[in-house]
């Protein structure tokens, strides 16, 4: 036993001398603090096939790294299965982004990875990108070709890319062009697998649904309904928002009420109106609400449609057209149950969820103004009502005036001359004349946000008799009007709409 215990005391020596001998290879330096920022904000658009070029900030100074940048579709609707695409392993990346991996339509998480080379650590930094297509942005211009729908659109840059409903969708034509209806975001619908918006080209008679990044036809008009109807006389076809579709056919509505509940969500057929069942006719406008924070306001009307027969509004949802409580109005400036005017127009005003309606009676016209939102203590939505001392305004067309969500005023054109509004002194000036032989035939307002400001876009299409021509002025935040500089855009056929395509 003692010469075991002798032994064991001479190993323990040895295993303590080794280790007083160890020169330790281990580094206890503080980690080096990752510090990875980038001047671009927000969500990369960038077009299929073009280059992608980045220059994150990154000290390198401090030692040895190695770098790697990669991406993937950002949705699970794809599955998270894809197989990533590595695009460099440099620290400045160059790369296009290709046709074959980057789906037009789909978002996707770029990555930046460093790596410290002498310890193995590594941080990331991350991008989102949105793939665009050459159909991603501009003005879609709905023209009427000797009787057939078509459409061009009007780039940024100012190129035109024409006749693109035709070129890709020659096996359905639509007679009588009406409009284009566009919804302003996103719809999910449960028919397509990831929420898209909504866009629609058409005719009195009928129309179709199509991609919106491809322009191809996604749908045949008797297939937006779970029940389509016997007849198709088209006003309007569009979303209010992205919770509410809505098609006026025969003059009688149409809703499709999208929300969380499971199952394909289409249109169904007409809604009854209360105590008079069919017996109304809808007016091709909706007023829908916008942002808004829903614990200052107990009431919100988010779609208020006019009827043009029993001369009232409606608050629309997506089951019911419904009368509005007695307190909503004040009796005194108008009553919504009982507006007795025929309606010309109706948009939305610069103020936040109120809106413009012009209406008439006989050769007197009237500005209406009311809100969407109620406030605690106060459930009157109706604000105002005016004579309006705007010539020839009843004598255009309703395609042809625009109200600025911008300032206090209205745009609308008459024969060669466009004119302006201002609501709040009541007053008209005219603003432009065009040549002699140019009516205006479609004015559309666009507000602009930068970083640094707001200002406006106002498109003007006119038409001469054999072509027409787009004019684009720019709109300070007072409302006055400049021409942009650039020369007219000519060379389409008689415009019918106008709708602005942000990217997607």
């Amino acid at each position: 036993m003692k010469q075991v215990r002798k032994y064991m005391y001479v190993m323990l020596l040895f295993i303590i001398a080794a280790c007083t001998k160890d020169s330790n290879n281990f580094s206890y330096e503080e980690p080096f603090d990752f510090q990875i920022s980038d001047d671009i904000e927000g969500v990369i658009q960038i077009r299929q096939g073009e280059i992608l070029s980045l220059t994150p900030h990154f000290d390198d100074s401090n030692g040895d790294y190695s770098y790697l940048w990669f991406a993937w579709p950002n949705t699970g609707a794809l599955g998270y299965n894809n197989m990533r695409d590595t695009l460099g392993t440099a620290k400045e990346l160059t790369a296009e982004i290709r046709g074959s991996y980057y789906i037009v339509g789909v978002p996707y998480k770029l990555t930046f990875k460093v790596t410290d080379n002498r310890t193995g650590v590594s941080d990331f930094y991350f991008y989102d990108l949105n793939i665009t297509n050459v159909y991603s942005e501009g003005w879609m211009v709905l023209e009427d070709r000797n009787g057939q729908a078509d459409f061009s659109m009007l780039l940024p840059d100012g190129d035109v890319i024409r006749q693109i409903y035709s070129s890709i969708n020659p096996n359905h034509l639509i007679t009588q062009p009406l409009m284009l209806g566009l919804s302003s975001g996103s719809v999910n619908d449960d028919i397509d697998p990831l929420p898209v918006r909504k866009f629609y080209i058409a005719g009195k008679n009928d129309a179709v649904e199509l991609d919106v990044l491809t322009m191809q036809k996604k749908a045949d008009f008797d297939f937006l309904f779970f029940q389509p109807p016997p007849v198709t006389q088209l006003s309007f076809i569009g979303w209010s928002g992205t919770s509410l579709g809505v098609i006026i056919n025969e003059k009688l509505l149409c809703t499709n009420f999208v929300g969380g509940f499971p199952g394909a969500k289409k249109f169904g057929l007409y809604m009854q109106a209360p105590e008079l069942e069919y017996d109304y006719e809808i007016a091709p406008f909706v007023a829908n609400i916008g942002e808004y924070d829903w614990r200052a306001h107990p009431v919100v009307y988010q779609h208020i449609m006019y009827d043009q027969k029993n001369k009232r509004f409606y608050n629309v949802t997506g089951e019911n057209l419904n009368t509005f409580p007695t307190n909503a109005s004040n009796t005194s400036i108008f009553n919504m149950n009982d507006v007795g005017l025929t309606m010309k127009y109706m948009a939305s005003s610069n103020t936040s969820n109120a809106h413009n309606a012009i209406m008439y009676e006989g050769a007197q016209a009237y500005l209406l103004q009311f809100s969407s939102l109620t406030t605690d203590g106060n459930p009157i939505i109706t604000q105002s009502k005016r004579i309006m001392t705007a010539p020839y305004i009843l004598e255009t067309s309703a395609s042809s005036i625009a109200s600025s969500t911008l300032s206090g005023h209205i745009f609308y054109g008459y024969e060669n001359t466009l004119y302006r509004y201002a609501i709040n002194s009541n007053t008209t000036n005219q603003v432009h004349t065009f040549t002699a032989n140019e009516e205006i035939i479609n004015v559309k307002f666009r507000m602009i946000r930068t970083a640094d400001d707001e200002s406006g876009q106002l498109l003007v299409a006119t038409w001469d008799g054999q072509e027409s021509k787009l004019y684009d002025f720019a709109i300070s935040a007072t409302g006055a009007i400049a021409e942009s500089g650039e020369p007219a855009k000519g060379g389409f056929d008689r415009v019918v709409d106008m709708v602005y395509k942000n990217v997607n």
